[in-house]
C-alpha cells in the first residue's frame, strides 16, 4: 500500500525517486562503455600473442624440418656406408678365401 506524502512538493519526489534512477542508468550505461573499452583492449592483446606465437611456432617448425630432413640425408649416408663395408666384407672374405686355398692346395 503506497501513502501519498500530503504537502511534499513534486520536485522534491521527482529529486528523491527519478534523478537517482536515472544517475543509475547513467552510471550502468558509462560502466558498459569502459567494459567494452577494456575488452578491447584485451582483445587486441590477445591476438598480438597469438600472433607472436604463430609466428615462433612456425620458425619452429621449419627447424625442426630442417632438422627431419638432416636425419633422412643421414640415415641415406648410414646406408650407404653399410652397404660400402659389407662390400668390402666380401671382398676381404674372398682375399682370404683364395690365400687359404693357395697355402692349403
Amino acid at each position: 500500500m503506497t501513502m501519498l506524502q500530503v504537502g511534499v512538493p513534486d520536485w522534491i519526489v521527482f529529486q528523491q525517486t527519478v534523478i537517482p534512477i536515472f544517475g543509475m542508468g547513467l552510471g550502468a550505461l558509462a560502466m558498459f562503455g569502459v567494459y567494452r573499452t577494456i575488452n578491447r583492449a584485451l582483445d587486441r592483446r590477445h591476438e598480438r600473442l597469438l600472433a607472436s606465437e604463430r609466428g615462433g611456432s612456425s620458425r619452429e617448425l621449419e627447424e625442426v624440418r630442417s632438422r627431419i630432413e638432416a636425419l633422412e640425408e643421414t640415415a641415406f649416408r648410414v646406408q650407404e656406408l653399410e652397404e660400402r663395408v659389407d662390400f668390402a666384407e666380401r671382398l676381404l672374405t674372398r682375399e682370404q678365401d683364395q690365400v687359404g686355398s693357395k697355402d692349403g692346395g
